[in-house]
């Protein structure tokens, strides 16, 4: 069995053909909260395993503790070749694999590498979804604010968004959830 993928590059299309006893590094789901445990499990098992980990101050009522969080929560890579995808799917803990087009998602090398090298310099980072963009106009679509538009300034967290909003003549920065947003055309 191969597969086969596409790589764009500005000057064209090149087609990488793969075996499957080539490994690659495969996205999978896991068990909320878990990451870190899924990890051992597999490393026990000789898995090449890639949880990329970022530092985070945390509060609580008491005090505030540097922990280590997973850069993309839910998720970790494995670097296996297809026909080993058995021994991480029966891993206490996975949920299943990432699809893409039907097929099992995985990243190249030199993308893993590039997160590696973020998070050995210290490059603090912030996933989201990639629904919205800075800059972005929009409009608010539910709660109280409803109807009102705005530019997309900031993140604020995974699902919270910082809003400028200009209306009568004022700015107005509001904090709402992404999912009160939806994406609208300059008229």
């Amino acid at each position: 069995m191969y597969f086969c993928e596409t790589i764009f590059f500005e000057l064209g299309i090149v087609k990488v053909i793969k075996k499957e006893t080539d490994p690659n590094w495969y996205v999978w789901y896991t068990r909320p909260r878990a990451e870190k445990k899924i990890r051992d499990r597999l490393l026990s098992k000789q898995i090449e395993v890639f949880l990329p980990l970022q530092k985070e101050l945390r509060q609580w009522s008491d005090r505030k503790k540097w922990i280590e969080t997973p850069l993309f929560s839910g998720y970790i890579f494995t670097r296996i070749p297809w026909k080993e995808m058995d021994k991480v799917t029966f891993t206490e803990g996975i949920l299943n694999y990432v699809r893409m087009d039907g097929r099992p998602a995985f990243l190249l090398e030199h993308e893993v590498e590039s997160i590696k090298n973020m998070l050995q310099h210290g490059i603090q980072a912030e996933v989201t979804d990639g629904q919205f963009e800075l800059g972005d106009f929009i409009e608010i679509a539910t709660g109280p604010l409803k109807g009102l538009t705005g530019n997309i300034i900031q993140y604020r967290g995974s699902n919270k968004l910082a809003v400028s909003i200009t209306q009568l003549g004022k700015t107005l920065m509001v904090s709402l959830p992404a999912g009160y947003v939806k994406r609208k055309k300059k008229a």
